[in-house]
């Protein structure tokens, strides 16, 4: 079983928590990037809202004038057509006769005139309300743009040295920006001494492990399959994953190899631990690419994820590690392994049939291994 390093060991930061600051750190400058954006919007608004309701004002102005020289207009045409009905044409004057003129003493040329006049005078109005209609219309395009170009304004105000150096001074905020830049210095000189070949194997396991929540695996556990072999110098792993993805790792070993393409299960029964294959819905043991499918919700990532680690699985393992120093409890339950894996080998289908699992006792001890002398 891996253990933590202690003070005197190399440092494995951790994760959850530099993951939890960095996530603290990008949610206040998204507030507070929201934020200006919000203010200088809402000065924006409220900016062309009194120009809209200035507008608004002449629109009713206009509507009014309209609404007034309409009902004008109607009057003198209809003073006009009642005295020389014959006068209009499709609900328009015409000019009077010559005799008509005479007779009236001008009266009719006079009421001609005032129905064309009052006429002109009601499209002129119309004309103004629509005029104020439009420059409402175009006040909200202005505003779109205006909008728009304020956001690209805000977005290069903030990301200048001067915006960045207005956030940090924020209250509360140098204290995340801090530990912010703390662990992106802390990961950069990791990757500087990955890269010259300056971190020991352990350190990079226990680094590894720890950021990827990888855990010793124990029994009982169900549904884990291998998804790779890892090598850490000298040292080699199996990582494995259950159906809620959570990742586990054991130590490697050559007899574990045939349990490569199965599920497997653990359970207790009265005071020993039985191994057996995970069984899917329709009661046949589960294949490791109905694992993959079960765990990756969407088929194609699944048949990817499947196919890369098979790829993986398969590459020879000429040269194997020695072997390594392992609890008691790990090397018991890699006996259990083993002992299952034998089953899985040729000619082994009848112990399977006759359901013959291997066991492993309450306290860790296989039921197939020999017991020790004394």
């Amino acid at each position: 079983m891996i253990t933590s390093h202690d003070e005197s060991g190399p440092h494995i930061p951790d994760f959850d928590k530099d993951a939890q600051a960095v996530a603290a750190y990008d949610d206040a400058r998204v507030r507070y990037e929201r934020r200006e954006a919000t203010d200088a919007e809402s000065r924006t608004r409220s900016s062309f809202e009194k120009k809209r309701e200035v507008i608004r004002a002449e629109i009713a102005v206009a509507a009014s004038l309209l609404e007034e020289r309409k009902i004008k207009a109607e009057r003198a045409l209809k003073t006009y057509a009642v005295r020389y009905p014959k006068r209009i044409e499709r609900n328009k004057p015409v000019r009077p006769s010559f005799w008509e003129q005479l007779f009236s003493f001008g009266g009719a040329g006079r009421l001609y005139n005032r129905a064309v006049e009052s006429a002109a005078e009601a499209l002129q109005a119309q004309s103004l309300r629509r005029r104020k209609e439009h420059d409402e219309e175009e006040l909200e395009q202005q505003l779109k743009r205006a909008l728009y170009l304020q956001e690209e304004a805000i977005k290069k105000k903030i990301e200048s040295p001067e915006g960045i150096e207005t956030f940090h001074a924020r209250p509360g905020v140098a204290v995340l920006w801090k530990r912010y830049q703390e662990i992106k210095a802390e990961r950069a000189h990791y990757a500087v001494r990955l890269e010259r070949g300056e971190v020991p194997p352990d350190e990079q396991r226990d680094r590894e492990f720890a950021e990827r929540k990888v855990v010793q695996l124990e029994v009982p556990f169900s549904g884990v399959t291998i998804i790779r072999i890892v090598h850490y110098g000298q040292m080699m792993y199996f990582l494995m994953r259950d159906l809620e993805r959570k990742l586990y790792h054991l130590a490697y070993d050559p007899r574990l190899e045939p349990l490569i393409d199965n599920v497997l299960d653990t359970y207790r029964l009265a005071d020993a631990y039985e191994v057996r294959l995970s069984r899917g819905a329709d009661g046949r043991p589960m294949s490791v690419a109905d694992h993959y499918a079960t765990v990756f919700k969407d088929e194609e990532i699944a048949k990817l994820e499947h196919r890369k680690a098979r790829t993986a699985l398969r590459a020879l393992r000429t040269e194997l590690p020695p072997i390594m120093a392992i609890d008691a409890a790990e090397s018991q339950l890699i006996e259990l392994l083993a002992n299952f894996a034998r089953t899985l080998g040729p000619g082994a289908m009848s112990n399977l049939q006759n359901n013959i699992p291997p066991v492993l006792d309450a306290v860790g001890q296989s039921a197939d291994a020999p017991e020790s002398a004394g």
